[in-house]
């Protein structure tokens, strides 16, 4: 065998090695081209919340827990129907029977039997069961649901965070060219006696500053682009770049239609509509033992002295049947029935406070986030004009400081607060956004319905 491989190795080496060389190039070769393509995909919202879908653990949890209560819909279906059961048995007596002095059996004794239970009537336990089943089913599609939109938000809370995070990561830079100016023109008046050393100073310790909050703004986008991985279950060091959709466009309902829609949609509310009707079928099914029981039992039996069950001497025939109508009642449990139908009204009562208050609760979320919105769409508008005001201030600080008749405090002021005005304007952008995605939530609807 070693002389054989050995051979192989010989007349084929080159050969091989060539062929794993081409192999290797090739899927280096797509791969640096996957990484490519890769690296210059936009990602838009929609698509972001789309591969989310696809790929979350959550969804497939909940998927899976909508399977389950189908195949436990599926269980409880077929216990309407016959079941049948089997027993292979073998008893050894002291003594073979005897009757007035004559043998009538033997010691041992093997029975094979087989028998069918069907229920006829059973309170309406089963169909209450069935009922039971089905709305577990409802429920299940319900959580699903919910969590798709709990998934959706998340997404859309990751992807404005990316965009404000780049946002701040533009103040910072715009911040630190503004200072990178200030500082020469610093330099250029103390090199021609116009401003002592301290002022240039100064201007350089701000420019540090600056470069700092352009470093700690480019960590965030890092951090975020990294959660934004994790939700979509990329890996963490995979290159994202997403559309610029940190815009404002004006929001198209009034309260009153966001508040219907939400009573109307929020799947919290479904859910506890659905387990209502649990508490109602709880109730029947507690009521069951109030009616007696009827089944039919049939039985065929195979008996013999042997293990084959092929009969005796003392058998005509090793083979019987039997049927047997079954009705049984429990006319007496000292009222444990009765407490049990009582114990299933109160829950059932509860349930129906849960929905009340539920509702109570949406339409605080609702009306909390609609306030919400409209307080950072106001705010939007303020921003964007003091963001104006700014780099009026700024420009004039500027020119009267290259005049000399403004100190470098006045224009550092200036930079400052253009800064502050900008990165506030791109926070009421993302405050608005994302209050309109909180909203989107509150009223229980997911993508592409407003």
């Amino acid at each position: 065998m070693i002389i054989l491989f050995s051979n192989f190795q010989r007349h084929f080496r080159t050969p091989l090695v060539l062929l794993l060389t081409a192999v290797l190039f090739l899927l280096t070769g797509f791969g640096r081209e996957a990484s490519a393509e890769e690296a210059n995909h936009v990602f838009t919202l929609k698509e972001s919340v789309a591969i989310a879908l696809e790929r979350s653990l959550k969804l497939d949890s909940a998927v899976q827990s909508v399977k389950g209560a189908k195949w436990k819909k599926s269980e409880t279906q077929k216990k309407f129907l016959p079941q049948f059961e089997t027993s292979y048995s073998w008893t050894r007596l002291d003594s073979a029977p005897t009757f007035s002095g004559f043998v009538t059996g033997t010691e041992d004794n093997w029975q094979l039997k087989l028998t069918m239970n069907q229920p006829l009537f059973t309170g309406f336990a089963l169909k209450s069961g069935y009922e039971l089943a089905k709305l577990g089913i409802d429920i299940a599609e319900i959580s699903l649901g919910q969590t798709r939109l709990d998934l959706i938000l998340e997404v859309k809370q990751v992807y404005f965070n990316i965009l404000r995070a780049q946002k701040a990561t533009e103040v910072a830079i715009q911040a630190v060219k503004q200072r990178e100016a200030h500082l020469n023109v610093a330099l250029n008046f103390y090199e021609v006696g116009m401003i002592p050393k301290n002022q240039v100073l100064q201007a350089e310790v701000l420019l540090a500053e600056a470069i700092q909050e352009r470093t700690k703004a480019e960590n965030a986008v890092m951090i975020t682009k990294a959660s934004f991985n994790t939700i979509l279950r990329r890996s963490l060091e995979s290159p994202v770049e997403i559309e610029d959709i940190l815009i404002y466009k004006p929001f198209p309902h009034d309260f009153t239609y966001c508040l219907e829609r939400a009573l109307e949609k929020r799947p919290e509310i479904k859910a506890l509509l659905k387990q209502v009707k649990v508490g109602e079928q709880k109730v029947r099914l507690a009521k069951a033992d109030y009616y007696p029981s009827l089944a039919l039992q049939a039985n065929h039996y195979w008996k013999g002295d042997t293990w084959q069950i092929n009969g005796s001497s003392f058998m005509d025939d090793p083979t019987s049947w039997d049927v047997t109508a079954v009705l049984s009642w429990n006319i007496w449990s000292w009222g444990q029935t009765l407490d049990q139908v009582r114990f299933n009204r109160t829950e059932l009562a509860k349930i129906h406070n849960a929905v009340i208050e539920a509702k109570d609760g949406i339409s605080l979320e609702v009306k909390s986030s609609y306030l919400n919105m409209k307080e950072a769409e106001k705010n939007i508008f303020v921003a964007r004009k003091a963001v104006e005001q700014g780099e009026e201030n700024y420009r004039m600080s500027q020119e009267r400081y290259r005049e000399q008749v403004a100190t470098a405090t006045e224009v550092t002021d200036a930079e400052t607060l253009l800064t502050a005005a900008r990165r506030n304007y791109y926070d009421t952008l993302y405050n608005y956004n994302l209050a309109w995605a909180a909203l989107e939530r509150a009223m229980g609807l997911g993508r592409d319905e407003i």
